[in-house]
C-alpha cells in the first residue's frame, strides 16, 4: 500500500505541475530560419508573393501531391488567398495581408482547430544576394496544451523551415535573371520621327529604312542628334499592324519634311528598364516591368510604350553589350 501510495503522490505531483507550469510559459512564441540567395530581391519576393507559387518549394505543399487547393482574390498581393485540403497537412488557409515590393511579405495562417498564426517574410539586398528571413509567430496561446506547443514549436517548425528556404534558394537561383527597373521623372524632349506600321515580319526592315530616312534628313538639314535611336509603339497586336513612332531626340526645333516630322516627347512619370543584351530578349524585359507595376499596383497610361537603342550594333559586334532603356509611361 506504501509503494502505491508513494507512486499515487508522485503522479498527483506531476499532474499539479503538468497543469501550473503552463501558467509560467509565455502565451506567445516564434521560430525564424534565414538564408542568402544569389538572386534580385524582386526574384525571390515574387515566388512568395504569389501564392500558387508555393508549389515551387513550400514543404507542405511538396509534401502532399494530393493537396486540393483553391485560390482565391488577386494573383498576388494583399488579398491573395489559398484554401487547401490535405490529409496528410490537414485543413487550412493562408491570406497575405501585406506586402511591401521588395522587402516584407505578412500572411494570415488559419490552421483549424491547430489554431491562427502570422507567417512573415523578410528580404535585405545584400553584396551576395538577398537574405530571406523566414518567421512564424503564434499568438495567445490556449492553456495548457497551447503553450506547451509554443515550447517545442522551434524543433516542429526549423526543419521544414530549412528544407522550404534550401528549395527556395534553388528555385530562385535557377530562374532568369530580371531587368532592373527605376521610376523616372523624366522631361520633354524634342525628337524627330518617322509614323510607320508594320506587322512582326517585316517589322526590322521598316524601322531600318525609317532610320536611313532620318539620317538623311539629318544630315541635309544640319541637325544633330542629342541621345540614342528609339522606336515608340502604339499598340502591340501580333496579330495585325504596329503603329510607331522611329526617330531621335535632337537639340533644336527641326521643320518637318516629307515623313520626317517634329515631335515633343511627353515628360512625365515612368518606369524605366535598363536591358544588356541582344533584341531577343526584349520580350522579357517588358513581362518583368508588367510584374514591376503589378507588385507595385501602378496604373497603366494610354501614352505610347518606347525603347531606346543605347548600344549601335555596327559598332559593338558583342550582343552582350547591347544596351537597351525601356520606357512605361505611369498613369494617374
Amino acid at each position: 500500500m506504501r509503494v502505491l501510495k508513494f507512486f499515487g503522490t508522485i503522479l498527483l505531483v506531476f499532474l499539479v505541475i503538468l497543469i501550473l507550469l503552463p501558467i509560467i510559459l509565455p502565451k506567445n512564441a516564434q521560430v525564424s530560419q534565414s538564408i542568402v540567395i544569389k538572386a534580385k530581391p524582386q526574384t525571390v519576393f515574387r515566388q512568395v508573393n504569389s501564392l500558387k507559387n508555393w508549389r515551387n518549394w513550400s514543404p507542405f505543399e511538396l509534401g502532399d501531391s494530393t493537396m486540393k487547393s483553391i485560390y482565391s482574390g488577386p494573383e498576388t498581393g494583399k488579398g491573395a488567398r489559398h484554401a487547401w485540403k490535405s490529409k496528410d497537412m490537414g485543413d487550412g488557409s493562408m491570406v497575405i495581408l501585406q506586402c511591401k515590393p521588395y522587402s516584407f511579405i505578412q500572411s494570415q495562417l488559419d490552421m483549424g482547430s491547430s489554431g491562427m498564426a502570422l507567417d512573415e517574410w523578410n528580404f535585405r539586398e545584400t553584396e551576395n544576394g538577398v537574405e530571406v528571413i523566414w518567421t512564424v509567430k503564434l499568438f495567445n496561446l490556449t492553456y495548457p496544451f497551447g503553450r506547451y506547443f509554443g515550447v517545442f514549436l522551434g524543433s516542429i517548425m526549423q526543419p521544414n523551415q530549412e528544407k522550404g528556404l534550401n528549395k527556395l534558394k534553388e528555385v530562385s537561383e535557377s530562374n532568369r535573371e530580371s531587368v532592373v527597373i527605376e521610376p523616372l521623372t523624366i522631361i520633354s524632349q524634342r525628337t524627330v520621327v518617322i509614323y510607320d506600321s508594320a506587322k512582326i515580319s517585316n517589322m526590322h526592315e521598316v524601322v531600318e529604312r525609317a532610320y536611313d530616312e532620318l539620317f538623311v534628313f539629318m544630315k541635309r538639314s544640319k541637325v544633330k542628334p542629342s541621345g540614342p535611336a528609339f522606336t515608340m509603339y502604339y499598340n502591340w497586336d501580333t496579330t495585325t499592324y504596329i503603329k510607331m513612332a522611329i526617330g531621335f531626340p535632337v537639340f533644336d526645333e527641326a521643320k518637318s519634311n516629307g515623313r520626317v516630322e517634329f515631335f515633343n516627347r511627353p515628360g512625365g512619370a515612368v518606369v524605366k528598364a535598363t536591358l544588356y543584351g541582344s533584341y531577343d530578349k526584349l520580350g522579357d524585359a517588358h513581362n518583368d516591368i508588367a510584374l514591376y507595376f503589378d507588385d507595385f499596383d501602378l496604373p497603366y497610361s494610354d501614352k505610347p510604350v518606347w525603347e531606346e537603342y543605347v548600344t549601335d550594333p555596327a559598332i559593338e559586334k558583342n550582343t552582350k553589350n547591347w544596351q537597351t532603356n525601356i520606357y512605361y509611361y505611369i498613369g494617374y
